[in-house]
């Protein structure tokens, strides 16, 4: 793709290089000789604005293009997120209930957290990329195996193995969440100490308040 878009952009040069001499000759009444010369001039300068286009192309779009990527992921996720909120009604379970609300909450810190630093999208991709989808088919499935009014054996086991699954997805969630949220804790931790240590050096360095 980029040889070609180069060798229509070497043709259009030469095109317009090439044109300005009988354009410059007949139409305007300038010499050969100057004529020639203008045409060089001519398709240097259209060369020189393919050059800057190219620059200024390959030097935004990679960024707007990923930042458009992860905004669409996020948009993606909060609607799997929506029907993960909306099975949470169909159990009867509290337990699941509760595994479910989890899974919700903490996969909603992780997109909120996205869209409003797309920068720590790397951190948590395989969230979007993995986990989200696996999570919502396997919920899916969970809440029509339920829905049955008759349950064999091989029905209850696959209950039990989706409700395992949703229990170690909800584990993975919180893994992702606490290893993007590290980096924090960590600035947290230095800044509480330089806090600590400055107070300690004031109330060392205090004057002492003596009786007249």
């Amino acid at each position: 793709m980029k040889v070609v878009t180069f060798l229509k952009q070497l043709f259009i040069v030469w095109t317009v290089g090439t044109a300005t001499i009988p354009i410059s000759y007949l139409g305007f009444g300038v010499g050969i000789g100057d004529s020639i010369l203008l045409s060089f001039g001519t398709a240097a300068l259209t060369a020189i604005f393919f050059v800057f286009k190219s620059a200024r192309i390959a030097y935004k779009d990679p960024y707007r293009e990923e930042l458009a990527y992860i905004k669409h992921q996020a948009r993606e996720a909060r609607k799997q997120l929506k029907v993960i909120s909306s099975s949470r009604f169909k159990l009867k379970s509290i337990h699941m209930w509760t595994e479910l609300s989890k899974l919700y909450r903490v996969g909603k810190s992780i997109v909120d957290m996205v869209e409003k630093e797309p920068a720590r999208y790397k951190s948590v991709q395989p969230f979007f990329t993995n986990y989200l989808q696996a999570t919502v088919t396997v919920i899916e499935r969970y809440v029509f195996l339920l829905s049955k009014p008759t349950k064999s054996i091989d029905v209850k086991e696959s209950i039990h193995e989706a409700e395992n699954v949703i229990h170690e997805l909800s584990t993975q969630y919180d893994q992702l969440l606490n290893s993007a949220l590290s980096q924090d804790v960590l600035s947290l931790d230095v800044e509480m100490k330089v806090l600590k240590q400055h107070f300690q050096n004031e109330e060392e360095y205090a004057p002492i308040n003596r009786m007249k």
